[in-house]
Order: C-alpha cells, then structure tokens, then sequence
C-alpha cells in the first residue's frame, strides 16, 4: 500500500490527537509535577474538550435576564420568550440581578447538571484581537495565540505544547490524547517533535484498529538523505511507527471498556460515548477533542418567529445539552467521574442583532461551560452590558481569557507546573490569573516541583538574561550526578545537548551560547533518567 493511502487511512499528522497512559504509575512521576492528591486519582485524570464549530450564539444560550427588553428589541424575531409554555429557563434567582439569565429551553440537561452543583458558566470569553474568520479564529485558538502580532503566528498547536513539555511519550505504551468528530486533524496536536504521539480515531472500527493498521504500511527505510525529501520520509517514517506503537493498545482497551449510561443516537454522543469507554477499559489519556458542527447559523437559526424555541440552534444545543449529561451520568455509573472533567469553546460567538434571515453574523465574545464532579459551581463574570453595543460586543468588554480557562484546567486539575505553563506558552496565565475552577480540596499543589522537592533545593538563576553571548547557570543540588541541559526552541525543536556534572552544594554552569541565533528559548535540566527536574525560560540578544 502506497504511504499516502496509509496517512489516508489512519487519519494521521502532526495535528492530529490521540495520547493515553498505560503505565501504572509512570505517567506523572515522569513529568515534573508533584501532587499532595493521591497517585492513583491524578493518574487517571483527563480533560475532555467539545469544539462548537462554527461559532455558537452566546446570546441565544444565556439570556441576560436583567435586560430582557433590550435583547428582545435586538433579536425581535429569533428572541427567545420570557414567559409562557416554550420560554427559557430562569437559572439561578440566587445570583446576583446583573448575573441572572434565561437558558435557552433545549438545554435542559444543563440545568440538571447546574443544579446538581456540577456545572460552570464562564461568561465573555474571547482574547485581545478577535478575529472573525473561521478559520483564522480556530486557527489562533488551537495555537494559544490572540491575534496580537506577537502571538498570530505560533506554528504549533498549545496542547501538543503541554504535552510534550509535561509528559515523557517514553514511558507511555498509550498516546497521550484522542481525537474525534473531525477527519481534518486539530491544529492544537500540530507538533513539530520528531516523535509523533497522536492519532485520529474518526471513522475507524475502534475495536478493531489494531488489525486495520497491522495490515497497512510499508518497510522503513534504513537510509533517509538530508534533503528536504529527506525530511518528509522521516516524518511519515515517525507517524508510522507511533501509529503501530499506539494501535493494539487503543484496541486492547476499548475492547475491555464498557458503558453504563444510556446515550442518545447523535453524532456527538457516540464520540462521548467511545470516549467513557475507552477511559473504563484503562486509557488514560489526558486531552480528548470531540467536535461537533453547525454553529454557523446564518439563516433558519430558528424555526419561525413564532416558535423561536425550535430550529437549528435548539436542535444543536440540546444535542450538546443531553450529550453532555449522558456522559457525566454515564462517568459517575463507572466511578470515574472525579478523573474527567468537560469543556466547551467555540471559535467565536455571534452579533447580538439578528440579520433578517432568522440568523445571527459572525461575532465576538461568548461563553464556555465547564463540567465535572470536581468543579466548583456557579457563574463567573456578569451579564454583558447590551446598551453599549453598536454592532459587536467589543474586545474590550471581555471578561475572561480563553486560555485562562486551560491554563487553570491543565494546571490545577491535570497538575501543569508553572515551568509547564510556561513551555505550554500560558504563563501570562498561571498564578493569580487563573480562574477558580476547581474545587479547592482537588487542586493539584505545583507549588513544589519535582526538582525542588527531591533534586534541586533551589530554583535555578542564569544570569545575565537576556545574554549576549555567555551566561551562567546557578543552582543548589542534593546529590552528586550528571545533568542533561537540553535547549529547544519555542517551536519545541532541540538546538543542542550538554551533560554536565553536578556535585552536592553549590552549582555554577557556564554555557557558550554565542552561536545561538536571537530568540526566546527554554533549557530544560533532566536527571540521569532524563526525567525533567527544572527549566529555565532563555532570552538570547
């Protein structure tokens, strides 16, 4: 079979996902992460992620009760009713006026989920630069940018980032994430490591991916040259090898998974559904990204003035809705509900004036539900101010950060130290700008990193940074051994290797860095197992 036919098939790139732990207790303990939770919890924790593709109507989702007149003025035949049989739901009389809202009445399972405290509302999310085009819009979002000039170019994916900077694919026997929904590969798993850790599962016969991909593929070739030919065959030749390493064991645990909640027939439960099963019969895959369509609802968003609670966006939203709900009610069946939690993110949201063809335009800001045992319930952030609108809600009113939302979800549920975040490109988010999310008892303490508890007694110092040409590397150690220095770029590729001796005390390393090109870098310290200890973020003028 021809090598193309074989990408074809296994729906393979460098953007796509798929990443799980097979290994007992290897998975945290070979990152540089340290938890007060117990071992066997954080192990199997994952975070769930449900792409709205098409930009979901945020107004027509939650509406701002305290200015019911204003939105029904705004919207006068796509508005949802106040009152009567078909209205939406009040949500929550214990909140504040400026924070009350109607549910649009398709998303009942959302009020189950919030009233049994297991539901947040994350109102206004957008980032600095909203950019209004499909693409370009899921482009920068995937990518961790923000339509800056600094940050509009990234040219790999944030979660492929975190990844690769917090969990070593060594010493996994499963990928570390999962995508389904979408046979285009996700721009967030776009990685630019030589070592591919992800793999597209839509449309296959999960049970019986193994013997699909055993029978596809041709013999690795000893000899690659040094071109730029070169390079592709060494790219395909490392999606072919992760995808067979990876194959038996997607196989091996969706055959021993199983479900006990009872799922509706859509597109997006069968996705959830194939997700649970997979994380009972041992996966422990720490991202999944299922995608669900038809948000870009231009035209008929509703059915008819009339029966504006019925029509395409109802249709969506309680496919989402019950999809959502099954699937919690489906985890908590199998006592897995405090490893998972779920969110939703959307590439933008609509105007808040409908267009004359019962639909709404492209728009700005929107929100984000974010689902599980573990988070804490509630509304954060207030009711957009609808008298301030002209044609979008502007950037400016934004409340919260997209990547907000992950940093905190990666760092204080998944356990992302602050250097994590920092090679995630999140540090702008870590700390203080987080958002309270989760449950405080269920935090993951990265207050200490591995390297300070059990190798390192204080942080490392380089000085002068930025460097010009040498600098020195100062740190404390406990024990006497060989350290590994790695220096990669912000594209994650290595620029070089050092291994240095380290004596119990005092430390001082110096590094000839003056063939180093100008740029920001991250050198990261491993211990004799090549396990990360510290790193250390590098300005070179």
């Amino acid at each position: 079979m021809k090598r193309r036919k074989f990408l074809q098939l296994s729906a393979l790139s460098s953007t796509s996902a798929l990443f799980l732990n097979g290994h007992k207790v290897q998975a945290l303990t070979q990152s540089s992460f340290l938890n007060q939770i117990p071992e066997h919890v954080i192990d199997g924790r994952s975070l769930v992620l449900i792409q709205l593709r098409g930009g979901n109507d945020g107004l027509n989702t939650l509406v701002p009760y305290n200015q019911y007149d204003d939105y029904a003025a705004m919207r006068p035949t796509i508005k949802l009713q106040e009152i009567g049989p078909n209205a939406a739901y009040q949500l929550d009389t214990t909140l504040s006026l400026d924070s009350q809202m109607l549910l649009h009445p398709s998303l009942t399972g959302f009020k189950t989920l919030y009233d049994a405290g297991k539901m947040n509302i994350i109102k206004a999310v957008g980032y600095p630069t909203l950019n209004k085009s499909h693409f370009a819009g899921r482009a920068l979002m995937f990518k961790g940018g923000d339509g800056t000039p600094i940050n509009a170019n990234k040219t790999n994916g944030w979660i492929a980032r975190f990844l690769h900077s917090g969990y070593d694919h060594t010493t996994y026997e499963d990928p570390l994430g999962i995508q389904l929904g979408s046979r285009k590969p996700s721009l967030g798993f776009h990685s630019e490591h030589e070592h591919k850790v992800d793999i597209n599962l839509t449309g296959q016969d999960v049970s019986g991916y193994y013997n699909t991909i055993s029978n596809i593929g041709n013999p690795i070739p000893p000899f690659v040259p040094e071109t730029d030919h070169g390079e592709n065959i060494n790219f395909v030749n490392s999606t072919e090898i992760a995808t067979n390493l990876y194959s038996e064991r997607i196989s091996t645990v969706f055959n021993a998974g199983s479900n006990q909640g009872v799922y509706s027939d859509t597109n997006l439960s069968d996705q959830l559904k194939t997700v649970a099963r997979l994380i009972k019969g041992g996966a422990k895959t720490k991202i999944y990204l299922v995608t669900t369509d038809g948000y870009d609802t231009h035209a008929d968003q509703v059915a008819d003035s009339a029966n504006s609670h019925t029509g395409t966006h109802a249709d969506l939203l309680s496919e989402l809705s019950n999809a959502m709900l099954e699937f919690q009610t489906d985890l908590e069946l199998m006592g897995l509900d405090e490893k998972v939690i779920t969110s939703t993110f959307t590439e933008f949201g609509r105007k808040p004036y409908e267009n004359g063809s019962l639909g709404t335009d492209h728009g700005t800001l929107g929100p984000m539900f974010v689902i599980g045992k573990y988070v804490k319930p509630g509304i954060r952030g207030t009711n957009l101010d609808l008298s301030q609108v002209n044609i979008h809600f502007e950037e400016t009113a934004m409340q919260h950060d997209y990547r907000q939302v992950f940093s905190t979800l990666i760092a204080d549920f998944l356990g992302a130290s602050s250097d994590v975040i920092l090679q995630t490109e999140f540090e702008d988010f870590d700390e203080d700008q987080k958002i309270d999310l989760i449950q405080d008892a269920q935090v993951v303490d990265t207050a200490l990193s591995i390297s300070n508890a059990q190798i390192l007694t204080k942080s490392v110092a380089c000085f002068p940074n930025p460097i010009l040409s040498d600098c020195t590397l100062r740190f404390e150690s406990q024990f006497n051994f060989e350290i590994t220095l790695q220096c990669y770029d912000l594209n994650g590729r290595l620029v070089f290797t050092l291994i240095k001796s380290v004596v119990s005390g005092l430390n001082f390393i110096e590094l000839d860095l003056k063939s180093l090109k100008k740029g920001n870098y991250v050198l990261a310290l491993k211990d004799n197992s090549l396990k990360l200890i510290a790193s250390k973020h590098l300005i070179k003028m």
